[in-house]
Parts: C-alpha cells; structure tokens; sequence
C-alpha cells in the first residue's frame, strides 16, 4: 500500500477553538449550528437525567434508533438499517474505512473530512470542481466513475453542500441513476432539515430510496439542526449489507449516555424545529437585503442556514476573519483552506436578529 505523509492531516474546522485565542470570541458565526441554541425541553432532559453520567450508556442506541425512526417515519429496520456515531464525522470515518479503495471522488469545495477519511485509506482523491452557481457537477461525476479504467469504488456528496449551502438535489439523483451501482455513494444530508420544505417531501426524499438503492449511505448530523454540538450525535442510514460492514468499525460505547438522552429528546421537539426554520427565513431575507447593498461584497444564494460571501474588493478572508475577531470579537469562518477555494470568500452562520446585526456593523467597517 502507498505510504501516507504523516503530516497529511490538513481538515481545518469553524468553531471558537480554530481561532487563535477562543476567548475574543463574543459571537461564533464560524458554526453553522441551530441560532436558537438547544432546545429547553433538552436542558430540562439532560438535568433530569444528569445521574447517567455515572452508568455505562446503550452501546447499542436502542431507544435512540426508534425515535429517529418514528422522526423519519419510514419503513426501515431499526436492527439492520441504521447507524449511530459520535457525530456525522465518525460515520463518514466508518465508510470510508469500509468502502474506500484505491480512487474516490469528492466534489470540491465541499466538507475536508471526506478527504481526510479518504487520505487515510491510502485513496487517490479525484476532485469535481462544483459549476458557477456552485451547484454539484454530475455530468463530471458520472462520466469519470462510469470509466472502468479509473477504478472509482466511492463517491462523497454533501447536499445541501457545506460551504456552498446549495440543494443540489436534482443533480444527487442523476448521479444515482446513472452510475455503475458497484460504486457507493456517501450522502451527507447533515443540513437537510434546515431547506425551507414546505410540502415536507424534500428532507426524506433519499432516505426513501434506500431500498431501491444498494448503494447509498446517507448520513445525518443532530450537531446543526438540534444545537448538539458538544455532545456529538449522528446516525447513518443504508441497507444491512453496507450497516454491517461500517458497525465492524465501531467502538463500544461510542456515543455516551447524556448524548442519547438529548438527541431522543430533541427529535420530539418540533416546535422547536418549526421556529428554527422560520428564524432562519426571516433572518436570511434580512441578511441579504442588508449586505446586497454593499458593492464590495457579492453574497451567493443559499438554501440553508449559512452563507457565503465573495469579497470583491482589494481585500482578503484571512484579513476580514482576523479584524472582525479583534476589533468586533466576531469569528466567521474563512473559506481560503476548502479545496477549490481561494482568500476572497467567508462563511457566515445566520444567527438572532440582534447578532446579525453586530455582523452587519463589524463587516461594513473592515470592508
């Protein structure tokens, strides 16, 4: 097997610990997590059942995985069909350690730890330049994974995609139908839940194939939509062939026992989710309208909770994301180490009102 630099690991994440000293942060918009923080109705569980702590938790996630599944209403084996980690980021480590061979593709920019999963398992790593509205190329993925000379074995989609906040949803399915089904793709839908869904038919939408599908593993986070990013909750779901080749990888009590009690909780909370995805639309209008008007920035369309903001002046990401820390106490994410992307765009999370607004201060004086 090809020897792997030592030195290889290169995934930089947001959060208040990426800068240089966490204690000037004031407000986090590096982390595209829920603005409304974590539910009550989960602080409440999670001080009620605080003596937990001292019990060995499910390996297993038994309860857990019937409450998503009651939350997904689908008909999947709870037994056979799913997987819980310790965030979506231990699920994508497991599926690349069980399916990652020689060659992957991963569309780019996207999320670094599919690349360094990959790295890891020795793969050389073809990279899908996403197109100028930032949507997933499939025309690029299906062509280089149907040639039997480049020995594709696995292909990472992050849809909605993580910088871009783009829905890519028709171009997911055209990848679907139309590659070797030997070739197994990773979903991550970590953000679905935050697309303005109003027939409530889209954020199930692939979660539902599973079953016509061999070759699909879609993974979902409870980091972004519940605001569990502390407690590190995720789950996989796919058919029992692929499931039980990833739980091969799996580590006894990988998901502690507070983590269990608030993600059950969090997924019958729906008026929570409810006003999560109105804030969020309410917020977004707002943050457009007011940075639309600024001609030194351009600010790209988004499906999500987050978005991206192309600096059109003579100034960089590194220099915006540095003064807005010192001078504002504000921590935005600075896109120039996703691959693909260069130092002229940020990363913003939508937050409250009153905190968009400290960022629509802080921007239009480092602008």
């Amino acid at each position: 097997m090809k020897k792997i630099n030592p030195n290889f690991h290169n995934c930089y994440h947001g959060g208040i610990h990426s800068a240089k000293d966490h204690t000037l942060v004031k407000i986090d918009f590096s982390s595209n997590i829920n603005p409304l923080g974590i539910s009550d109705n989960v602080i409440k569980s999670l001080k009620k059942n605080i003596h937990l702590s001292y019990i060995y938790p499910d390996p297993n996630c038994t309860e857990l995985k019937k409450d998503i599944l009651k939350y997904l209403d689908c008909s999947i084996d709870e037994s056979h069909n799913i997987i819980i980690g310790n965030g979506a980021t231990e699920l994508i480590h497991y599926f690349s350690s069980s399916f990652v061979k020689k060659k992957t593709i991963i569309p780019s920019p996207t999320f670094c730890e599919y690349e360094l999963a990959s790295r890891r398992k020795g793969a050389k790593i073809t990279y899908s330049k996403v197109k100028k509205d930032f949507q997933i190329n499939s025309e690029f993925i299906i062509k280089n994974s149907n040639n039997p000379n480049n020995d594709i074995t696995t292909i990472f989609l992050c849809n909605p995609n993580n910088p871009t906040g783009k829905d890519s949803k028709n171009q997911v399915i055209e990848v679907l139908e139309k590659i070797d089904k030997k070739i197994i793709i990773l979903l991550d839908e970590s953000y679905v839940e935050f697309i303005n869904d109003k027939q409530k038919k889209r954020s199930n939408y692939f979660i539902n194939l599973i079953k016509e599908y061999n070759n699909i593993v879609i993974i979902r986070s409870l980091t972004k939509t519940w605001g569990l990013a502390g407690l590190r909750v995720g789950y996989a779901v796919s058919n029992k062939k692929i499931v039980d080749k990833m739980k091969n990888h799996i580590i006894a009590w990988n998901v502690n026992g507070l983590a269990q009690i608030a993600a059950r909780e969090a997924l019958k909370d729906k008026e929570y989710l409810k006003n999560t995805k109105e804030i969020i639309e309410i917020e977004k209008e707002k943050c457009f309208k007011r940075l639309g008007k600024n001609d030194k920035i351009k600010l790209v369309h988004t499906d999500v909770n987050f978005y991206l903001i192309e600096i059109l002046n003579d100034k960089n990401s590194t220099e915006i994301k540095d003064t807005l820390l010192n001078k504002n106490n504000l921590l935005v994410r600075d896109c120039k180490t996703f691959t693909g992307m260069n130092n002229k765009f940020i990363r913003v999370a939508i937050k409250k009102s009153q905190e968009n607004n400290e960022l629509f201060k802080g921007l239009e004086k480092v602008l």
